[in-house]
């Protein structure tokens, strides 16, 4: 089997990226704990807790998205994640990458069973880390990331492409198909490219209105931003310069009274 691998070789990110962290070893203990089972079993899971579009229900919108139909498919999802979520992390914070993760899915989900009335269950989270590889192409367009063609799991060439090039080669076609069928999944089951494409909509769109928004220009600007809330804010800029300017202030405080000090005790009784 031959597939691409998205790989970004930086790794600068200036918070640890908790939440994706959290995502993945979620996803892995659940398919750990699904395939635990016999197959009629992991049947029945399926049917109870991925999003069967004829016959849904309110808690299949969350837990659809931390099952995966075999091994291969939670490994190429998480390791999307891995290359794409910290810096969406980084940069939105853990709020907003949150609500790109989830209303992303939902976004992707909830189109899904309007325009499928079949009794096909959707499971995975695609839908997810759709939504965050659309925000990764948008917020960081300009940044140059490998493209690994592998070879089962050995990689054999590696393309070197734009951030939003690249994503638009993974997703664009999910999108394209989308639109073109109005979000009906045709052929009763396989890749649900409708809730690829609805959230790679979202994540761009999301990222559109951050750039907007100012976020990227105070992530390049201000050294270092919230933990929770990334770059949103629109005082970090205010903050850092009066963070620089106490720190002057200090330095200088301390210089003068090293001088005071030298000159006190070359002056000092003899």
């Amino acid at each position: 089997m031959i597939w691409l691998l998205p790989w970004e070789p930086r790794d600068d990110v200036r918070h640890r990226p908790w939440c994706t962290w959290t995502l993945i070893v979620l996803n892995v203990i659940a398919c750990f704990v699904m395939y635990a089972g016999l197959d009629d079993e992991i049947e029945r899971w399926v049917l109870r807790y991925g999003l069967v579009s004829g016959d849904w229900h309110w808690w299949q919108f969350l837990t659809a998205n931390f099952m995966h139909g075999g091994w291969m498919h939670l490994i190429v999802n998480m390791l999307f994640l891995w290359v794409f979520g910290d810096d969406v992390e980084d940069a939105l914070g853990r709020i907003g990458f949150l609500v790109v993760y989830f209303a992303g899915g939902f976004a992707g989900d909830l189109l899904y069973v309007v325009a499928n009335d079949e009794m096909v269950p959707s499971i995975g989270a695609s839908g997810c880390i759709s939504a965050v590889a659309g925000a990764y192409g948008v917020l960081f367009f300009n940044r140059q990331i490998g493209m690994k063609v592998m070879l089962l799991f050995a990689p054999v060439h590696t393309i070197h492409a734009r951030a939003f090039w690249a994503v638009l080669v993974f997703f664009g076609i999910d999108v394209a198909l989308t639109v073109w069928h109005r979000g009906a999944l045709l052929g009763g089951g396989g890749i649900n490219y409708v809730a690829h494409g609805a959230g790679w909509m979202f994540g761009f769109a999301v990222a559109i209105a951050a750039r907007i928004y100012g976020v990227m220009h105070r992530y390049h600007r201000v050294g270092n931003g919230g933990g929770w809330w990334g770059y949103w804010p629109v005082d970090l800029e205010h903050r850092a310069r009066l963070a620089e300017v106490n720190k002057r202030k200090r330095e200088e405080g301390g210089g003068l009274l090293r001088r005071i000090s030298r000159r006190s005790q070359s002056h000092g009784p003899r």
